[in-house]
Parts: C-alpha cells; structure tokens; sequence
C-alpha cells in the first residue's frame, strides 16, 4: 500500500510553525517532532501508566494534524501546530516496545544499480507510486508516480492539481512523461485547484487497468453568489492499460465521484475526500474506495464492480447513521474523527477460506487507532467481522494497512503501521504490528510488534512485496521516511511466520542521487526486468523515486571432505618426512527458476586453527603451494568457476603438520567461506541483468574438523579421562618440610602471627583414559600470589612445569601430555602470603583441572582456608592486702570527709602480658574490670578512689559514668600546703588468717556473677601497649556497709574480675588462649574481733574454775603471810646498826673514812 497526505489552502502551500524549533515547514515535507516520553507501556501481556508532559503531548499530536489538513478543506482547517489543547493530555499514553529494531545487512534488493527517476522540484513527485505493466498494443513495464502538486493542465483553470507520470524502465533519470487526463474544468459547478491529483495511483496488474484519485476535489455551486457552497467529495480516474481513457468502456473516465449529488454537510458528505486510499481486489473483479471524511470524519468505505459484464453490479458501502433505526448502535465500532478508509487493503481467506475481505484503517479511532476487517453482505453493506484498536494512544495505528501470506498456510496475514507510536525510554518512534491469522481471525493480544528508531515515522507505509527472494513465504516492506535521509527495512516471512529480524535496510543515502524523505511510499509484488524476482518502487518527499530491483538468489552446496584422521607416526609427505593432510571442497549451486543458469564465479578462502588463534596460539598446521594471495601460512585462497545449476566443480589442497606440537588430540578445524565474485557495473547499465546473489539463509561460511589418531583411548577412540584432584594446605617448616595446618569446623585454619610460608599441597590422578595435554590452572585471590612450586611425586616421564603470570595471580601447571593411566602426580604451589591483610578472613583459591581429553565433571574446585590473627594477652592481679578488717562505729555518708573515714585501703595491681607479637596496627587492646562497687540493696562495697596506668599511652580508664571518686574525698594525708605535714599513716596490720577448726564458720562470697553484688565495667585501653601494661587502682572498704548488713558473719570474700579484649573491626584477629569468664581476684574481709579457737564452754564450767581459781590464791596467800612475806620494816629499824655479842675493833683510818662520807 501507499501513503498519502497534503495541505492546500486557497492554492498556496500552507506554512506552518513547528513548536520545536519555531521554523516555517512546508506541510508534506515537515519534520518529524521529538516523540514524547512513553506513558503507558505494556506489551500482548500488560503494562504501566504515567502521564506526560503537556509540551511532550503537543508534540506528540503534531504529526496528527498533517492528517487534519489532508481532510479538511480550508475553512475547516484545525488551528496551528503549537496550540494543543489541555484536556486531549490525560488521553495520551504509550506502550512499552517487545523489540527493538535490527540493524540489517545486504541480501537480493540491489541498491547499486537502482533507477532513479526525478521530478519538477516541489511537486511532491513520488508522493503514490505504483508498477505497472502494459500488454497491449506492446508489452512493457511502466513505473507510475503521483505528483499531487504538480502544475496544472493548461485547460483545467487552475495553478497546481496534481499529476500521474509515467516513467519506463530506463537508466535515464529525466524521461518520465505526463499521462494526460482530467484536462477541462467548469468553474462554475467545480475547482480543480489544489485537488492533489495522484494522491493515489493503482494497477491492476498486468494488462489491467489504472486508478488515479484526487481526494480534494471541490464541486461548487451559486458561484459568485453569497449564498456559493463547495464540497470537497474528491475524485478518481480509471485508465486503460495504455494509461488512456477508452471511449469504448464505461469503466473508463473520471466518473467515481460517489459522494457527488448527497447531502453536502460536513455532518454527511460535504468533505467526503473520497480516493484518500484506493484500489482494486487481486481477483481484477472489483474496485474500492475510502472516504474518510464523510460523517464528520468519520469515514465511509465503497465498493463496486470494475467489470461491466459482471452480473453483480451493485455498490456496496459501509453503514451509514441513517441504516439503523433511532436508538439503535451501529456495528460499526468506529465513532466520527475516526478517519475510517484513510488505508485499505483486500484479499480472499482473510476470516473465510476463499471468501473475500477487506480490510480499512481508522487512525484516529478510540483515540489509538483502529483496523476493521468487512466482508460484503447483503446486497448493498460492507458489515465489520472484527475490529482491533491500536495499543498507545495518539500511535495513529492504521495508518497503513496491507495483507500477506507470511507463513505460506493459505491464510492471509495482517499488517499495521503505526507510526505515531513512541517509547522514548527506548528510543522508539514508530511501530508495525504484525498479527498472524489464526485460520479465520486475529487474535488482537497475539501480535508481533516491530520497533522503528526515535522520531523515524517506521510504519509509515506498509507494503507486500511478494515472495522477493523466491522461497516461497510472502515478504513485506517498512517505510521510515523520518531517519535519517529515510529508510525501508525489508522482512522475511518463513514458516514461522514474520522475521522479526530485517533481512535488509536500504538508506536514501544508499544511491548517486541524494533522496530524502525515502521510504514515504512504498509498492511491489511485480517483476519489472524479467528475472521472475518482483521488484520494489519507493517513493520520497524529495520528488525522486527509485526503483530496486530484487537480484536471483542461488543455493550453494558444498562438500568438503578430507584423509583419513591424522597419525602423527606416519610421515607421508613427499619429499619430506612430515605429515600431510589433503582437503577436498567440491561446489554446486540451484536457483529458481529451473531454467536460470548463469556462469557464477566464485571466490573461495581455506583458514585453518581460528579458535588457536583468537587465543594467540599458533597453528599447528600451514598449507602448501598458498601463492601470493595468501601470504598467512594458515589461511588459501582461491577461485573457480560453475558454468550451471547441478554442475559440480571440486578444488583440492594440501596441508602440512608443524613439528612438536603439543596439542594432538583436539581435532584441526578447518573453516572454508566463499562468495560470488562480483562485476561492477555503471549507471548505464541497469538495464542489463542483474548478478545473483547467494542464499541469505544458507551460511557463506561452512566448518569441518580433522581428526588425530588417539592413543591411549578406548575401544570407540573416544578419550575418556578421570582426573582426580585432591588438595591440603601445609606450612612450609625448615629444610623444606611441610605440615599439615590444624583444622577447625572442617575447615583448615593459618594464624598469620605464627609468620610461616604457606604452601598448597596437590595430588591429581588419573584412573580414566590417558589425559591429553592435562594443566592445572590456580587463580589466586589478591591475598597471596604464586612463589614456585616444588615437586613431591613426580612421574620421570611427566615434565611438570608451572607458569605464573606478571603479578602471580594465575599460575598453569603442565601436569603431562598424557598424563596416563595410573599414573599420579604431586606437588607443592608456593604461596606468598605478604598479601594478607587484616579485612582478610579467607582465602579462596580456584584448582581447574583442563584436558583435551573428554571429561564433562571437570570443574573448578574452590580451596579454602581460614585465615586468623592469634594474640597472647594474658592478664594476673592481686590486692595489697589479701586480708582486711572492719569494725567500730557505724557512720553516714553524708559525714564522710576524708578517705579515711570510708574504711580500709584496699590497693588492686592488674598486670596484662603480650606474650605474642606486637599489636602494631592490627588493633587495640583493653582490659575490662568488673568493679564490685555496691551489695545489691544499693550500698556501698568497694568505694574506688583512683586508678592509675603504667606502660601505656593512655592514662585514664572509661567506666559507665563518673565512678571514680564519686563523693570528692580527700586524704587527710593530701591536705594544703598551710597545713602542718603529719607523719604517715602507720601501716595497716593485718591479723593472720585464723583457719577455723571445722567447716561451720558463717561466711559469705561476694560476686556480681551470683548476684551478691553489684558491679559497674570499668574498660581501660592499652594505647601503644608493648609488652606490659599495668593497672593500680586504690580503693576504700566501706566500713558501715559491713557493720550494718556483715556484723554477724565471720568472713566475707569479695571477687573482682579482668578480661582483656582487642578493639578492631577485623572479624579474623581472636585472642589465644582467652578466658571468657575472666580473671578472678579475691579479697577477704573479717571483723575487728579475733575468731575464737574453740566452742562456747558452759558456764557453770567457768563458775566452778573461777571459785577454784579464788580458793588456790586465797590458800597461796596464807602461806606467803605465814612466811613472813607480808611483814613490813620500818625507816628506822632499816637503818639503824645493830650490834652482835662479838666487838670489833675500829681501826683509824676506817674512822677517817666514815667521817668523811658521814
């Protein structure tokens, strides 16, 4: 089908401004606006919705109103591009694309000879177009080209109306001539001014007859009057085969006008325009009509006979409002503005096997679009059998419409343009909906949806092409005059039906003449040169058209076959004691028809070891006797030549095995692709036969492997190795000695703080058929990279060799070639583990074992190893003193002072040890200390005073809150320098322990674990810890706490608890040896009054002793007075001389010596 469209008013061409770039375009070659951005999107099974913007929605209706000024005559003209109004927007939506458009290469449309014709500049020439052919009085083929701005005939009293041209089959680009018709005119009763004569031109085929319609022709009447009315019914022409009215047939003359002589309103038939779209049925019995805009455009579709000797002779049309009662719907589901008969298409086994149906596009219909499928009924209705809308709003489906066979079932095919379609997330401007017949039906949810480029207008035009590359499925092309300089996509049908995939995209770029616009119209089906192939007319908005000619495909048959497989101890060159190989191709080719039978010369290229290549290998084969045009050792070129179909020309080639190589078990692929040798040709040769071209759909490229003897295979010759892999991860000890690393939860476990090498262990087997070129690939994570390797058990005859690359990352072990039956090797990968960091938890490394011999369960395996950080901190403490007392008076807090007053000083010393490497920047330690600070009833236990760090750099502690010092007590031994210094406490002596004679004493421990108190944590950091770090803190033991709920127990044992712990994020550090429960420390605490050694005694005991005791002092008293103890001497008595009956002489100087001391 063909595409159609035009403005006019008052015999100018009316300039408009687009809203995008404010610029005057002239209607018909206007530019595509920028598709708006999609609103609703669904394919056959559903969708979304969003609302455009209201510039996106006027954009989006611009292109609708070049539609308008088609229909309308110049008084009921829409206002101009830019004014859209508000309430359309909530209307507008899109439908997201199921695929996107291919790009297509070059089949059988031949674009280097095309036959380009051209017309007077402005005149639209190539606006319809259609082929034709002339049988009588001489048989030729013509091309015809509505030029529906063309200059007027001389007697037709008018500027412009319009054109047919008819053009042969020529080189020339200047020779196509004027067909005259239509050349009077009556200006009182009609004008012909601005009709677009040609808006539709129609063969009928071959000997048939031609149609030409101009939809805005105007019948007047009272012309010069007041009262003067005109109607733009529009008008069509029909032609003899000789593009001449014959005055003989009265089928003849421009008489189709069935809108003249009714009601002349815009509401019935005052703008009918009838011939928008146009043509014949493929049986040559009929001939059909659009009007879309009757019935306030809503459109009417006609049909008659085109035979006058045909008995049926009725005229047969759509229904009208006045066929149905008042009250009663029409079953015509198409409302006014619908643009019903703007495209039309026909054919038989449409909804009935052989009957025939029509088919008629409403663009403007439910706001999406619509196709209507009628049949004839009755004696005078074309009533509707089904009716598909359109799936994106404002997409103008239906547009274009045509029918074809696209799977070769007997059942015709529906195809819609929808240009107007967009999907701007996709970059969609234009969609064709393909719907495939469901033997008597469509299924409207069913379809397959082709996808143009952003603003490209694709499904413009639809058109059948007929069976283009004769395999027996109709094809179909697309037009999108908006990309670029234009496009038309050719698509295969097949027994699958439509290929999604364009066999073909031909650009207005494409010939010598520069052609835009291409693709506006488009017509085929018909074989203009005689090559039994149909051709393909395209028109433009550029006044050029170009006939493509479609060139004969020819199947190729190929057969390449090669020696017997390669036996690498067999030399069997000549003249040399190496291993050749001879490949034979032998070539054919058929064509349609059965008679074509041209000399094809065709260009053939050997290439052997492409995958190597690609890899960067080399080959293991070169040929021989390769000549100059094949300077690559690898690649033959070569040509032949077949004088027919069936004719059978072979070629056969020598290769030659390279030494040593390694790889002698993959076969020798070998590709062989040819192509025709094609002739260039000038301009003025297009009339001359086309070349042919090679079957798209058979490979230009066809592959065959060569094969090597296997050894050390099964009976079938198949390889059928089984490698197997075994792994364990070892520490690499002195003298080359390795060991096993522990495990944990299955899983094996590397302290890194032990700093040893780290090594893999592999062990692989093969229990299978020889393993032919056998590697191990190792990919290594960034933690460690590849140091070498050391072998453990190896084979004599296996050459064990491993290759790492650049960073040590990937590392290839030959493990043999073959590594046979039986045999096993083992071997150690060096790993070096200076990568490892503290993020690293694991590491993971990949084992591949890879053979060219056949073993499907090969795959990587994944080596994993837990990596941890193990640190030694310890940590031990103790009280000065072990043992405490308490006692006196029971006192308030509120009169505590000084330290002194709380109770006893109890000093605490915590040492924490790193008995490992230094912390460095694997993180922080701390120490945590449950501090028993209250009982649980909320009283005070350990009061602490200070705490004091020695060996780290920080040198306070963090506890939950300001527990330190709480009430601000000051030793009486810290007091101002205005007070006078006393001498220092005397130290606290502490009462040894009194062991208890049995185990009844009354005790009581005091741990925040059991609940018996209550503790607060006081965390400690170790900043910049080395070896040691110390903890002192001092503290007081409050003395009325235990006089007032302890007073009646014997001892009491208070426990304090340290952990150490590690600050860092690092999941994989973990301390050695860590007591969870922490390290205990344990003071005792007894009252003032020493324990006694034994029971109470009963008192009459101590009774009876105390009266003893009395008697046994009373009676020592008595005999000490009896002695004489008690008797007391007087001064006198004690001094005065006494004299005995002897007398002593008193010698003189014991005299002198008296005197003097009396």
């Amino acid at each position: 089908m063909v595409t159609r469209g035009g403005v006019t008013e008052g015999g100018c061409v009316v300039a408009v401004v687009t809203p995008w770039t404010g610029a005057p375009v002239e209607a018909g070659r206007e530019q595509r606006p920028p598709p708006p951005h999609p609103e609703h999107g669904h394919s056959a099974t559903g969708g979304d919705t969003r609302p455009d913007s209201p510039r996106d929605s006027c954009s989006r209706l611009t292109s609708l109103f070049v539609i308008l000024l088609i229909l309308l005559p110049p008084h009921h003209h829409p206002r101009p591009l830019g004014v859209c109004s508000m309430a359309a927007l909530p209307l507008l939506s899109a439908l997201l694309p199921l695929l996107l458009l291919p790009l297509a290469g070059t089949f059988n449309v031949d674009t280097r000879l095309a036959v380009v014709k051209e017309g007077d500049s402005g005149s639209l020439f190539g606006f319809s177009v259609a082929l034709h052919r002339q049988l009588q009085p001489i048989d030729r083929s013509v091309l015809l080209v509505g030029a529906p701005r063309a200059k007027a005939l001389p007697n037709q009293h008018a500027n412009r109306t319009g054109g047919v041209y008819q053009c042969p089959f020529t080189a020339n680009t200047d020779d196509c001539q004027r067909v005259i018709f239509d050349n009077d005119a009556d200006p009182t009763t009609e004008s012909k001014q601005d009709q677009w004569m040609g808006v539709t031109v129609k063969s009928q085929g071959p000997g048939g007859k031609v149609l030409a319609c101009a939809h805005r022709y105007e019948t007047r009447r009272f012309v010069g009057l007041p009262e003067e009315t005109r109607g733009m019914i529009g008008r069509c022409y029909v032609l003899s085969q000789d593009l001449r009215m014959n005055e003989q047939d009265e089928m003849d003359g421009g008489s189709w006008q069935f809108c003249a002589g009714r009601p002349d309103s815009h509401e019935q038939f005052g703008v009918c325009q009838q011939g928008l779209d146009a043509g014949f049925t493929r049986d040559f019995h009929y001939i059909y009509f659009g009007a879309p805009g009757a019935y306030n455009w809503k459109g009417i579709m006609f049909l008659t006979s085109i035979d006058s000797s045909d008995a049926d002779q009725n005229l047969y049309k759509t229904e009208e409002p006045k066929d149905k009662p008042p009250g009663s719907s029409l079953s015509l589901e198409v409302s006014r503005n619908s643009y019903l008969g703007f495209s039309m298409d026909s054919g038989k086994s449409v909804m009935a096997r052989n009957r025939l149906s029509f088919v008629a596009g409403a663009p403007r219909a439910n706001h999406t679009g619509a196709v209507v499928v009628l049949k004839k009924d009755s004696l005078s209705s074309l009533t509707p059998e089904q009716t598909i809308y359109g799936e994106e709003l404002a997409s103008s489906f239906g547009y274009d419409v045509t029918l074809a066979d696209l799977n070769n079932d007997g059942w015709l095919d529906l195809v819609v343009g929808a240009p107007q379609y967009f999907d701007r997330r996709e970059d969609i401007g234009g969609a064709v909906y393909v719907y495939m017949n469901q033997r008597g039906g469509f299924d409207e949810h069913n379809f397959i949806r082709l996808n143009g480029t952003k603003d490209s207008m694709f499904g413009l035009a639809v058109a059948n092409i007929g069976d283009i590359n004769q395999d027996g499925f109709e094809d179909i092309a697309v037009g999108a005059p908006y990309d670029g300089s234009g496009k038309v996509f050719i698509y295969h049908g097949g027994r699958m039906g439509i290929n999604p995939k364009a066999s073909q995209a031909i650009s207005g770029d494409d010939f010598n003449y520069k052609v835009e616009k291409f693709g506006y119209s488009i017509t085929g089906g018909m074989d203009v040169d005689g090559n039994t192939y149909p051709d393909l007319l395209i028109g433009s908005l550029s006044d050029k058209i170009a006939l493509l000619r479609a060139r004969p495909v020819i199947t190729p048959n190929i057969l390449v076959t090669s020696d017997k497989d390669i036996d690498i101890n067999v030399k069997n060159c000549e003249n040399d004691k190496r291993i050749c190989i001879k490949v034979k191709a032998c070539f054919s080719y058929k064509a349609k028809p059965a008679n074509y039978n041209p000399i094809i010369n065709l260009t053939y290229t050997f290439e052997a070891e492409m995958d190597r290549r690609k890899q960067g290998l080399g080959s293991r084969v070169s040929f021989l006797n390769r000549g100059s045009n094949s300077p690559e050792e690898y690649v033959l070129s070569g040509s032949l030549v077949l004088m027919g179909q069936g004719r059978e020309k072979c070629t056969e080639k020598t290769m030659q095995l390279q030494e040593n190589i390694k790889d002698k078990l993959r076969p020798i692929p070998l590709q062989l692709t040819y192509e025709i040798n094609q002739v260039v040709k000038t301009k003025r040769q297009a009339s001359l036969s086309l070349q042919p071209v090679l079957d798209a759909q058979v490979p230009s490229r066809m592959k065959t492997e060569i094969n090597f003897v296997k050894e050390g295979c099964g009976p079938d010759n198949i390889c059928q190795s089984n490698l197997i892999l075994k792994y364990n991860y070892c520490s690499r000890e002195e003298n080359e000695k390795y060991k096993a690393l522990k495990s944990m939860s299955g899983q094996q476990v590397f302290s890194l703080s032990d700093q040893k090498d780290l090594a893999l262990e592999v062990s692989i087997s093969n229990t299978g058929d020889d393993a032919h070129e056998a590697h191990l690939i190792v990919n290594l994570p960034d933690a460690v990279s590849y140091g070498g390797f050391r072998k453990k058990t190896v084979p004599e005859e296996v050459q064990l060799v491993c290759v790492a690359n650049a960073n040590g990352s990937l590392a290839d072990c030959e493990l043999g070639n073959p590594l046979k039956r039986g045999q096993a090797v083992s071997f150690y990968l060096i790993l070096s583990t200076s990568g490892i960091t503290l993020d690293t938890s694991e590491i993971s490394t990949a084992l591949l074992l890879t053979t060219t011999s056949e073993q499907p369960d090969l795959n990587a395996l994944s080596a994993k190893l837990k990596v941890v950080i193990e640190l030694a901190l310890t940590v031990t403490g103790f009280t000065k003193p072990s043992q405490a007392k308490f006692g006196g008076e029971i006192r308030g807090e509120s009169v505590m002072k000084t330290e002194e007053d709380v109770g006893s000083l109890i000093e605490y010393d915590f040492k924490v040890l790193n008995l490992g490497k230094s912390l460095g920047s694997l993180g922080s330690a701390f120490i945590s200390i449950s501090w028993p600070a209250e009982i649980p009833n909320g009283k005070w236990l350990l009061y602490l005073v200070s705490v004091e760090m020695v060996g780290t750099r920080e040198t306070h502690c963090n506890p939950s809150g300001n527990r330190i010092n709480e009430l601000g007590l000051q030793s009486v031994w810290h007091k101002t320098k205005r007070q006078v210094p006393g001498p220092p406490p005397p130290a606290q002596k502490v009462a040894p322990e009194i062991s208890p004679s049995n185990d009844k004493r009354r005790s009581l421990k005091l741990d925040c674990r059991d609940g018996t108190a209550r503790c607060y944590t006081l965390q400690c950091p170790l900043t910049a810890m080395d070896s040691v770090a110390e903890i002192k803190l001092r503290a007081r033991l409050w003395n009325s706490t235990f006089l007032e709920e302890y007073s009646h127990l014997d001892q009491l044992e208070i426990i304090t608890r340290a952990t150490v712990g590690i600050s860092s994020q690092s999941p994989n550090i973990v301390m050695k040896d860590a007591r969870p429960d922490g390290y205990p420390v344990r003071l005792t605490v007894f009252p003032e009054k020493t324990a006694p050694l034994y029971h109470s005694i009963p008192w009459w005991i101590i009774l009876l002793a105390v009266l003893a005791g009395v008697l046994v002092l009373a009676l020592l008293v008595f005999l000490l007075w009896k002695c004489g103890f008690f008797a007391r001497k007087t001064t006198e008595a004690r001094y005065e001389a006494k004299y005995h009956k002897a007398k002593i002489e008193v010698q003189p100087s014991e005299k002198d010596k008296l005197a003097t001391e009396a």
